[in-house]
């Protein structure tokens, strides 16, 4: 930009020469006119400057022009934006802002399923060190007794333990009278028929209520103590828990 000021200079300096090499003769040879020209010489020297400082001045102004421009272009490229004719910047449209990460899916884990096979063999294994002796009988205390520590996470396991234990005691019952009735005078009856014939009644009656409590929509989990959600627990407790949700 300087350079091109400095040929600007150059120019018209060259025109203000050649004028004055045309009027320095004219002083000479015509003594009359010197008078006149000199009269002139200050408006046309003023006129002179104000063209020169015009004509420059414009072409300084044209070079800030053209420098603010670029500065603009800049400011805008930087931005991300889009320069227009005119320097500017043209409206972009807003873009919705993408979440950073798809959204994961909370895929619910099925409920813990109830082995009786598994259990079985871990009631077998303790039968015979808790009741010194292993028969139906006390296959079924022993499943009983670790059904009561066992913890309950859905009622589908507490349905599938009852299944279970249901077949326990039946055998258990059978086995026992079979045992009874072999003994002589006593009308194939004993003591221990009749007090395992009450526990067989309460199993049975649990178990039938556990399976009107899992076809409801009553909320187990609240109406039990945290010690009571067992597998045991959350069938002996079902008919209590059908009672008082009725009400």
């Amino acid at each position: 930009m300087l350079q091109k000021f400095m040929d600007g200079k150059k120019k018209y300096s060259a025109f203000i020469i050649t004028v004055l090499a045309t009027m320095v003769p004219l002083f000479v040879q015509e003594p009359e006119a010197q008078k006149t020209i000199l009269d002139m010489v200050p408006s046309v020297a003023a006129f002179l400057a104000g063209v020169f400082y015009i004509v420059t001045q414009g072409g300084v102004d044209k070079e800030k022009e053209k420098a603010r421009a670029a500065e603009v272009q800049a400011v805008i490229a930087a931005n991300g934006g889009v320069a227009n004719g005119k320097g500017g910047a043209a409206a972009q449209p807003t873009q919705p802002q993408q979440p950073a990460a798809a959204a994961i899916l909370q895929v619910e884990e099925p409920p813990v399923t109830f082995d009786p096979k598994s259990f079985h063999e871990s009631v077998l294994a303790d039968v015979e060190g808790t009741h010194k002796e292993m028969n139906p009988c006390t296959i079924f205390y022993e499943a009983r007794n670790k059904g009561q520590v066992t913890k309950c996470q859905h009622i589908s396991q507490a349905v599938d333990y009852w299944y279970y234990l249901v077949d326990l005691v039946v055998d258990a019952r059978d086995w026992l009278k079979e045992e009874t009735e072999k003994k002589v005078g006593e009308c194939g009856r004993s003591p221990e028929f009749y007090v395992f014939t009450r526990d067989f009644n309460t199993i049975m009656r649990a178990a039938n209520q556990l399976g009107i409590l899992a076809a409801s929509k009553i909320d187990w989990r609240s109406k039990l103590a945290a010690y009571q959600r067992t597998l045991y627990g959350v069938g002996i407790l079902a008919e209590q828990i059908l009672a008082y949700s009725t009400k």
